[in-house]
C-alpha cells in the first residue's frame, strides 16, 4: 500500500509526475491521493492541462542576436555586480528583531561606561 501524501507533498510533485519522472510507487502514491483528495485533484486537472496546451505550442527559436545580448549583460552584471552588491542591503529595513538586542546592547554599553569610576 503506498504511502498516504499531503496535500502541498503531491502538489509539489505535480511537475515530476506530468514529465513521467516518478518512480512507479510515487507515482501510485500520487494518484492514490488524487482519487481521494479533490482539492488536489482539480489542481492536477488544471496543472495537467496547462502542462498538455504547452506541449502543442511551437517551439521559437530566439533570434541570434538575443543570445549574444543577453551574454553581455551577463558579463557585465559579474564584472560590475560587486560593486553594487555591498549596497545592495541599503535598499531593505533592519528587522525589528535585530534592532531591538541593538538598542538594549547599546543602552547597557553606555550604562556601563558613564558608571565605571
Amino acid at each position: 500500500m503506498p504511502a498516504q501524501l499531503s496535500h502541498r507533498e503531491t502538489k509539489a510533485l505535480f511537475i515530476a509526475l506530468a514529465d513521467e519522472e516518478l518512480p512507479a510507487e510515487k507515482a501510485d502514491a500520487v494518484r492514490s491521493h488524487l482519487d481521494g483528495c479533490g482539492e488536489c485533484q482539480r489542481g492536477w486537472q488544471s496543472y495537467s492541462s496547462t502542462v498538455l496546451r504547452l506541449r502543442k505550442v511551437d517551439k521559437q527559436k530566439a533570434p541570434p542576436a538575443l543570445a549574444s545580448m543577453v551574454m553581455t549583460r551577463v558579463k557585465r552584471q559579474r564584472r560590475f555586480g560587486l560593486k553594487k552588491l555591498h549596497m545592495m542591503h541599503a535598499q531593505y529595513r533592519l528587522p525589528v528583531e535585530i534592532l531591538i538586542p541593538l538598542l538594549i546592547a547599546a543602552a547597557v554599553g553606555a550604562f556601563l561606561i558613564m558608571s565605571a569610576p
